[in-house]
């Protein structure tokens, strides 16, 4: 039988994109014909629930929260995707205990570097995603070198294909989205694509751990 897929988006660092890739993985499972449900967990944000073909729900609360994890847990198919928010440490630890798949989006920037290296050392089954990438051919080797430094120092907890930036994505973080772009669309696809197979991965890996 099918079970949910629980997927959190977290990490210590703000402003890395950790709301938008949460909105596009929704969206990718809707395009690829799968059930998906955003959770928003940061209490400084507004829920934005209109015209998104998702469903979304409030975890702002911790016994809203515990509902829908709960919940969560004996649902029979689609995938549950938890939308962190930063310099949470606690909340990051805990989330991270009760999903499947516990994802620190991270820029191209030293402050970034920092910040992700820490979240990887403290919580062991999190990985590391680019995100925002660069588009741009010159910037692309420059910050193609943070992945590098990164996954030299991680073996297999970076996710080694970028999110790209597309500045039509910032639309999914609108009051109301009503129809997304087409580069937003194939970037949901891409999303939910890489977030699908590592889940994939990840769940095998566990299962190899338990088995030995």
């Amino acid at each position: 039988m099918n079970r949910t897929k629980r997927v959190f988006f977290g990490g210590s660092k703000g402003g890395v994109g950790k709301t938008l890739d949460s909105h596009l993985a929704c969206l990718g499972a809707i395009l690829c014909n799968q059930a998906a449900t955003y959770v928003l967990t940061d209490p400084d944000r507004e829920i934005r629930d209109q015209g998104r073909p998702y469903d979304v729900l409030d975890g702002r609360q911790p016994k809203e929260l515990a509902s829908i994890l709960n919940a969560s847990r004996s649902a029979s198919d689609g995938w549950v995707v938890i939308d962190g928010g930063g310099n949470r440490q606690a909340f990051d630890l805990a989330i991270a205990e009760e999903v499947d798949l516990c994802i620190f989006p991270f820029r191209p920037s030293h402050e970034d570097m920092d910040t992700v290296s820490k979240d990887l050392d403290r919580i062991a089954n999190a990985l590391a995603w680019p995100t925002a990438w660069p588009t741009n051919i010159f910037a692309m080797a420059s910050a193609q070198s943070f992945i590098n430094r990164l996954s030299k120092k991680y073996p297999s907890r970076v996710i080694n294909k970028p999110i790209p930036f597309v500045n039509s994505a910032s639309d999914l973080l609108a009051e109301s989205l009503d129809s997304p772009s087409s580069p937003v669309r194939r970037l949901a696809r891409k999303v939910f694509g890489v977030m699908e197979a590592q889940f994939e991965r990840t769940v095998k890996s566990v299962k190899r751990r338990a088995a030995g």
